[in-house]
């Protein structure tokens, strides 16, 4: 099973410093099942405009990641937002030191599985790497 981390996801798609590391990592994986919390498409929407406004992104391949986003979103599984894993963010957040949307994205992880042992978890953030790593998860 694949967990998602916004940055990974984007990594996948757009053509960046460990894109060919995330590649390699999910054709060793096949077609596993994926999923990511629910605030995922918002935080990949972001980066997309992000680039659209650095001007390192062009607006036919901020509409080819789109569309991308929206069949990821059919295909993998998103983590709801509710008082639990809110209760579980601020949680991870306080251990872990993380910004609020990684605090997120891992407590979705977390409640996502019973055996974080058994998930890899996507992501190219070195804090939420760390974090994801101590939770048990494949990193």
């Amino acid at each position: 099973m694949l967990y998602w981390d916004t940055s990974a996801l984007f990594a996948f798609l757009i053509t960046e410093k460990h894109s060919t590391k995330v590649r390699d990592l999910v054709a060793e994986q096949g077609s596993s099942t994926a999923y990511t919390s629910m605030i995922t498409p918002l935080e990949f929407e972001s980066a997309i405009q992000r680039r659209l406004s650095e001007r390192t992104l062009n607006p036919r391949e901020a509409d080819q990641a789109r569309l991308f986003g929206v069949d990821f979103r059919k295909k993998a599984f998103l983590l709801p937002l509710d008082q639990n894993a809110l209760d579980t963010a601020l949680h991870l957040q306080k251990i872990y030191e993380l910004r609020p949307g990684d605090a997120i994205q891992l407590a979705s992880a977390r409640l996502g599985t019973d055996s974080p042992s058994r998930v890899v978890f996507l992501c190219l953030d070195e804090r939420l790497t760390e974090a994801a790593k101590r939770e048990g998860f494949q990193v």
